[in-house]
């Protein structure tokens, strides 16, 4: 029995170390069943979610040369069923692929056997399990969110006129010896929002936003970040309208406008728009850059 490995590991769940375990733990099982490891077909994807197959290239490979004629390699191992998919609509389809080319699945904490007569019932009862699992951290990573928001802590990502200050436990140790961080407080970066009650002021004066774009860039002031058409950074309409109407200039955070949803077809993650009666707006008078009088002038 000639074997293929494939293991992954996703960057927010486990550690990279991982990887070095599930092929420890696949090839010890071939081990023990006398089975060969091809060390060509020994693959894996690294910080990748399992929830689709998108730019998961290790497991879309192996997939590929299970295609050719003559067969390259007879199974692939895996160390559970989770490693190889967290959707089960992809688990069922990848294994009947596999299968219907002449390769067949051993997931190894599981005990399952693609060859089996129970696989597929016992492939399509853990995809349910694992596709659970990922339903559920999202619901914690959601509700996380919430606690942090409504404390007046930033949920995440940059925000010009702010620097993200972590809040770090020394009592909980994280990757790489260093404190788990618990939360992040937003810092007014009193440079940029110099800045910030600088576009307020002039929009309110009765300048464009084409003219203030121009101001900006000729004092050589940089942008937050450049456009996707430009390298250098520098001001468009586009980021000085965002500017304008970004509530926590005020000290006021609204909270949960979208969320995340797979396309499933193209297996990757778009911002959707949720209802109005879902938003949390949070008064958080440390955020405040702007006062009431300039953001209603301006």
């Amino acid at each position: 029995m000639r074997c293929a490995i494939y293991a992954r590991y996703s960057s927010d769940l486990q550690r990279e170390s991982s990887i070095e375990d599930q092929i420890r733990k696949c090839r010890t099982f071939a081990s023990q069943q006398g089975w060969t490891v091809l060390e060509e077909f020994v693959r894996f994807d690294q910080a990748i979610s399992g929830a689709s197959l998108a730019s998961r290239n290790a497991l879309l490979s192996l997939l590929e040369d299970a295609k050719k004629d003559p067969l390259p390699y007879d199974r692939l191992l895996v160390d559970d069923t989770s490693r190889l998919a967290r959707n089960i609509e992809d688990a069922l389809h990848l294994s009947d692929i596999l299968r219907f080319n002449g390769v067949g699945v051993t997931a190894i904490s599981q005990g399952i056997d693609s060859q089996q007569k129970s696989a597929r019932s016992l492939l399509a009862l853990h995809g349910i399990i694992d596709e659970q699992y990922l339903t559920g951290l999202a619901e914690k990573v959601h509700r996380g969110q919430e606690g942090r928001v409504l404390k007046g802590l930033h949920p995440g990502g940059r925000c010009y006129g702010y620097r993200n200050v972590p809040i770090e436990d020394p009592t909980r140790p994280a990757k790489y010896g260093r404190p788990a961080v618990t939360g992040v407080l937003l810092e007014i970066d009193q440079e940029q929002a110099s800045i910030v009650r600088r576009i307020f002021r002039e929009y309110a004066e009765g300048f464009s936003l084409a003219a203030i774009a121009k101001r900006l860039n000729a004092d050589g002031i940089l942008s937050p970040q450049p456009s996707q058409a430009q390298r250098e950074r520098s001001w468009s309409v586009s980021s000085l309208y965002e500017i304008l109407r970004r509530d926590r200039y005020r000290g006021v955070f609204v909270w949960n406008r979208t969320k995340k949803e797979r396309n499933p077809e193209t297996g990757r993650k778009v911002s959707r728009p949720r209802p109005l009666s879902e938003w949390q707006t949070v008064l958080v008078p440390n955020w405040r850059i702007v006062s009431d009088q300039l953001w209603g002038s301006a």
